[in-house]
Order: structure tokens, then C-alpha cells, then sequence
């Protein structure tokens, strides 16, 4: 994912300053930047001459009185960062088993004095990474020696000043050069020195989203006469060949010249850093560069993080945040903790609300609960009389059609009706001529004894007999029962008519019609 350079560089907003001295063997150079949120600009840039002297006493004393010619120079006031320059550090390529894997720190400790002229004891040294070549692991050592670093610590120590680092000029010009860009991707070259040293430095970037990436190829320091006739011309042209981008600082004109190549374009640090930085009344050197880069390390601006001070990396590593990103993230952590409680705090609110509403409108409520209530009540009575209404016209009809076909001798003493079945029990003197009585009706039809028959000592038989109320074909059970209860009743303009049976035989009945009775009392006897 690629994120805008803004995004980022807010990441790194701090209030902060930082020195960077760039020592050599001749002269020195210092550089305050301060730091505004994203902005930098340099506060100050001095330069000072350093009395040439073989007895390293008497160049520990002219460095010291350098120093105390800068007047308005608080050397404690603010962290210092120092460059040596690259005669002063030594850098070359150290080929490792791929079995090193995460003990390279123990393995180049074992290591080094097959590579250097000197004791592990007599140097500071450090190392990056250079990835896998082959079989290999490569990374890119630097030593300097401890007398040489020793005697500008106590140097600079003398004047009560806070070292936080030491590296060499070839890792502060690759910060400076990558802070100046704004990040690279691709493999870059870039050629530069003094004194008719030239340093030649490759590097891989590429711009990983988030970070910057970035790892050296190789850096080599040649004399003049190495680079112009000897193996470093071959090697500075194979290098340029491979690479998309030349930069260049201090003589790297001079350098082209002396090897024909003034056809040779490339983008000038000196210049590349005004965009950045501003302009600087005291900074008109290209020498000051790689103090400026030495100091981005104090702004957390550096991609490479070299340090010959023994301890120094890891105390760096654990102040990664400054005292803004601390608070910012406070700040982050506060209104993230805030932004999830307002949910609650909102949903409090409109719960409350909601029950403001729900006490306004419960007496309306209440009262529609009530009307409710009242209207399934009503409901109910209604189906109850009207059900009771068509169930009480098929009584009618059933007790009419008993007293019509039942004969006189015949007693009914219990009639019950029940969903559309019949059941009448009573005495008679033959209950076996009850049935095709029943049957022949066209209010009944499922007639049949419920109960065996059995005779009395009056003679008569007493009978329990069951029948289902007929329906009328095509019309529902309820309709029909309704139907049924309509049919009987006398309309007001004409009289009841009986009406005829299922079948009726061609000869006279057995026995004349009884007149028809009015509706009998339940369980009494005819007269």
C-alpha cells in the first residue's frame, strides 16, 4: 500500500533539535537543526580549522580551542551526533554462512579480526545488513579506531556535551540523501569527497508503503590516482551502468573530469537540500552535508541507524517515541475511548427519550388496550347467541319431529343433543318399530339402537336410541344446521306443513297420524 508523503511524515512530528559535527582530519563542521512538527531548518552552521599536529595531544588541544572559538556554541544544550570522515572509518564487506541467521552480532564479533588489521579491543565497529548473496549472508562492517574516536569523546566530554552517536560519512550522506528525496526506488549511486578522496556509495531502495527501504551495495574510498588509472574507474563505470539515478557532492565535478566523463549529468546534494531545509546564510560549503545527516538521526529522520558508540544502539532503540508521539498517542488512545463510549452515552439519551414518548402516550395506549378488550368481549357474546340462536331453532325442529312419528304409546323420558347427534332414551311397547320410524324421517338418519333393549315389568320395552341431526346436501355442517333450523319453522304467511318422508310405501300407514302436539316437557310422559 503507498501512503502520501504527508501521512507519513506526520508519523515523525516532534518538537525537537539536534547537532551534527562533521570531524576531519583538518577541519570540522557543525550544523543545529531544529525541528517543527514535519518542518526542518538550520539554526546554525559554523566551520573551524584544526591545527595540523602529529602528536595526538597536541590535536586533542586544537580541537578543543577550535571548539572554544564558537562563542555563541552551547555544546550541552542540545544531543550531538558525530561524523567521521572516511579515512578516519574503515568499511568493507563481511561474507557469513547463511547458518548465522540471528546470531550475526555473535558471528561478527568472532569474525572480525579476519577481516581487520587490528585487535577486536582496539575498535569501535558496527554493521548493516546486506542481505543474501548465494550461500551467503553479506553485511557492511565499520571500524574506526578507539584511539582516534576516544579522543574526540573526550574532547566534546570536556565541554559537557550529550554523544549520542558516532558514524562514518558514507552512512550520514545516504540519510541525508534519502531524507532529501523523500525516498528512493531503485538501485543510486553517489559519488563524492575532498582532498582528492573520493567515495563511491551504492544503494537498493525501494519504498515499502509505510517505510523506507533501503540497504547498501557497497561503499568504497579511493585516492585520486586509484580512481583515475587503476581498478576504481572500471568500477565506478560498471556501477553507474546498473544504476537510475547519480547523485553527486563536494569534487564530484573534479572526479569527472579526471576520468573523461564530463558528459556525465548528475543531481547535486548541495542543491537537492534547499528544498528541504531552506536556505542558510552559514552554510555555503558542500562539507556540511554529512553533519546535516549525522543530525537527522537526532530528529528521527535517519533510515540507517550506524553507531560505533558501544551501548548507544540499544538506548536509542528504547527512546523510539518522543515526548509528542507519547502524548499524541494519549491523545489517540483518549478520543478512540471517548468515540466508544459516546455510543452508550447516545443510546442512553434516546432510551430516555423514548420512554418521555412512551409516558405521554400510554393513557391513549391504555385506553385502545381497553376498547380492545371490551370489543373481543362483545365478539365472544355475539358468537355465543347467535351459535345459541341456530342450535336452539334445531331443538325446535327435533322436538317437533319426535312428537309428530313417535306413537302415543311410546314415552321419551331423556332426549340430549349434542353437536348434531341425537340421543333419547325412553319406553314403548315394541322399541324395534321406533327405527324405521326414525329412519324414514327427513330430520334424522344414522338410526340405531345405543343400547341393547330390555322389558320392565309393565311390559313395555325401554329403549336408548342414537341419530344423527340430517344435513342438507352441498351446504356446510353449521350452515346446514342452520338450514335445517329455518326450514321448520311456520313462515307468517303460510302454516307449518309436515314435511314427507324419506320413502314412503304405497299402501296406508300402519297407524293414523297423531295429531301434531306441541312441544313436549323434557323427559314427561304423553297423555
Amino acid at each position: 500500500m503507498v501512503y502520501p508523503r504527508w501521512f507519513k511524515e506526520i508519523s515523525r512530528a516532534d518538537f525537537v533539535r539536534a547537532v551534527g559535527v562533521y570531524v576531519t582530519p583538518e577541519r570540522f563542521y557543525v550544523v543545529r537543526l531544529r525541528k517543527n512538527l514535519t518542518a526542518l531548518s538550520v539554526v546554525e552552521a559554523h566551520s573551524r580549522e584544526i591545527a595540523a599536529s602529529d602528536d595526538p595531544a597536541a590535536r586533542k588541544q586544537a580541537l578543543g580551542d577550535a571548539l572554544r572559538s564558537l562563542v555563541h556554541f552551547n555544546a550541552a544544550r542540545d544531543p550531538i551526533y558525530i561524523c567521521l570522515s572516511s579515512d578516519q572509518v574503515m568499511s568493507l564487506e563481511m561474507s557469513l554462512p547463511q547458518v548465522a541467521g540471528d546470531n550475526i552480532p555473535q558471528v561478527v564479533n568472532y569474525e572480525i579480526e579476519r577481516y581487520l588489521p587490528f585487535r577486536r579491543e582496539d575498535v569501535y565497529y558496527d554493521y548493516l545488513p546486506m542481505g543474501a548473496k548465494g550461500d551467503k549472508v553479506s553485511v557492511l562492517l565499520f571500524a574506526a579506531e578507539k584511539k582516534a574516536v576516544d579522543e574526540v569523546l573526550e574532547v566534546f566530554a570536556g565541554f559537557g556535551a550529550s554523544l549520542k552517536g558516532v558514524e562514518s560519512s558514507s552512512t550520514a550522506l545516504s540519510n541525508y540523501l534519502l531524507f532529501c528525496t523523500g525516498g528512493l526506488s531503485g538501485p543510486a549511486l553517489l559519488l563524492g569527497g575532498q582532498n582528492h578522496d573520493w567515495e563511491l556509495t551504492g544503494l537498493e531502495a525501494k519504498n515499502n508503503g509505510w517505510k523506507q527501504e533501503a540497504v547498501f551495495a557497497f561503499s568504497h574510498r579511493l585516492p585520486q590516482s586509484d580512481w583515475v588509472q587503476g581498478p576504481g574507474r572500471e568500477l565506478f563505470n560498471s556501477s553507474l551502468r546498473d544504476s537510475s539515478r547519480f547523485f553527486g557532492w563536494g569534487n564530484a565535478a573534479e572526479f569527472l573530469s579526471a576520468v573523461n566523463e564530463n558528459s556525465t549529468a548528475y543531481e547535486d546534494l548541495f542543491d537537492l537540500g534547499k528544498g528541504r531545509l531552506g536556505k542558510s546564510d552559514g552554510m555555503t560549503d558542500p562539507a556540511f552535508l554529512p553533519a546535516i545527516g549525522a543530525a537527522l538521526r537526532g530528529l528521527r529522520e535517519a533510515t540507517f541507524g550506524v553507531n560505533l558508540l558501544p551501548g548507544a544502539k540499544k538506548e536509542g532503540r528504547s527512546k523510539a517515541l518522543s515526548w509528542l508521539n507519547a502524548a499524541l498517542g494519549v491523545l489517540l488512545a483518549l478520543g478512540l475511548v471517548a468515540w466508544g463510549m459516546s455510543y452508550a452515552v447516545k443510546d442512553e439519551i434516546r432510551l430516555r427519550q423514548m420512554q418521555k414518548e412512551n409516558l405521554k402516550v400510554s393513557p391513549a395506549v391504555e385506553g385502545l388496550k381497553r376498547e380492545e378488550t371490551e370489543l373481543t368481549r362483545l365478539r365472544k357474546e355475539v358468537a355465543f347467541f347467535s351459535d345459541l340462536g341456530a342450535r336452539r331453532g334445531i331443538v325446535t325442529r327435533v322436538l317437533d319431529e319426535l312428537s309428530r312419528i313417535v306413537p302415543i304409546s311410546a314415552y321419551v323420558t331423556n332426549l340430549r343433543y349434542r353437536d348434531g347427534t341425537l340421543e333419547i332414551q325412553g319406553s314403548a311397547e315394541n322399541a324395534s318399530s321406533l327405527i324405521p320410524l326414525l329412519e324414514r324421517s327427513p330430520v334424522f338418519e344414522n338410526v340405531a339402537f345405543n343400547a341393547p333393549s330390555s322389558r320392565g315389568r309393565d311390559g313395555k320395552e325401554t329403549f336408548s336410541i342414537k341419530a344423527d341431526i340430517e344435513k342438507t346436501k352441498g351446504q356446510p355442517k353449521a350452515e346446514a344446521a342452520k338450514s335445517a333450523a329455518s326450514s321448520t319453522e311456520p313462515s307468517k304467511a303460510e302454516p307449518a306443513k309436515t314435511a314427507p318422508s324419506k320413502t314412503e310405501p304405497s299402501k296406508a300407514p300402519l297407524k293414523p297420524e297423531p295429531p301434531k302436539l306441541q312441544q313436549p316437557k323434557a323427559g314427561g310422559a304423553r297423555p
